[in-house]
């Protein structure tokens, strides 16, 4: 509930900030699907965001933990590809890590419970939780971004850079970008692609738990 609030907070500020967000080609995508989403969110968070049972510990549990690390390396790609070291090799890394880290999670919590569903779950909060963190900071970039647009690789400016922009133009421009790409991590590749790769991830992780369980009743059967 707190993500959700300074995730309503960002949007709300910006709009107040930049105005012409709302006008912009871009906001007639992520803002119905910004605003369905925390809806939804704020939902599943009354509805699903309490421990009744011990397999709701481990995946709200492991959802958390894994959900900062994976929000760490989608950060790492954005930050670090896009400013501070624009055109080096950290993007590509970072974003296969990203990638694989909801599948370990999913594998991790499947391994304790032996539930499938339960990968799947790790997986969602997970994204759910990476997803406002990298939102937030998506939100920052574009800040950074339309405060200091040399700080930008050439193919991030906008396309049609050649006549004048005005400092406001420009920083409607990027707020509406980031805005629209962190949106697309607090959905698509937060809640519905984490899910997928925690469930994927469970499958691996419901295999090695009963491999080992078999090894070990093997050992105290010696």
């Amino acid at each position: 509930m707190a993500g959700v609030s300074m995730c309503m907070a960002t949007i709300a500020f910006s709009i107040y900030r930049y105005p012409g967000i709302v006008a912009a080609p871009v906001a007639s995508k992520f803002l119905p699907l910004f605003f369905t989403c925390m809806f939804w969110y704020v939902w599943l968070a009354l509805r699903l965001g309490r421990a009744a049972t011990r397999d709701d510990f481990v995946v709200l549990h492991h959802g958390a933990r894994w959900g900062v690390v994976i929000a760490l390396a989608w950060i790492v790609e954005v930050v670090g590809g896009s400013l501070i070291l624009p055109g080096s090799p950290v993007g590509p890394p970072a974003t296969i890590v990203a990638v694989l880290l909801p599948a370990v999670a999913g594998a991790s919590g499947t391994a304790v419970t032996g539930r499938i569903d339960t990968g799947a779950r790790i997986g969602f909060w997970s994204g759910v939780l990476s997803g406002m963190i990298t939102f937030l900071a998506m939100a920052s970039v574009g800040y950074l971004a339309a405060t200091f647009p040399e700080l930008l690789r050439e193919q991030e400016t906008p396309p049609d850079i050649g006549r004048a922009y005005t400092a406001a133009e420009l920083g409607t421009y990027y707020i509406a970008d980031y805005l629209a790409s962190g949106v697309s991590h607090l959905l698509i590749v937060g809640a519905l692609f984490c899910s997928a790769a925690g469930a994927l991830g469970g499958l691996f992780g419901r295999a090695f738990g009963s491999l080992v369980r078999s090894r070990q009743a093997q050992w105290l059967n010696h």
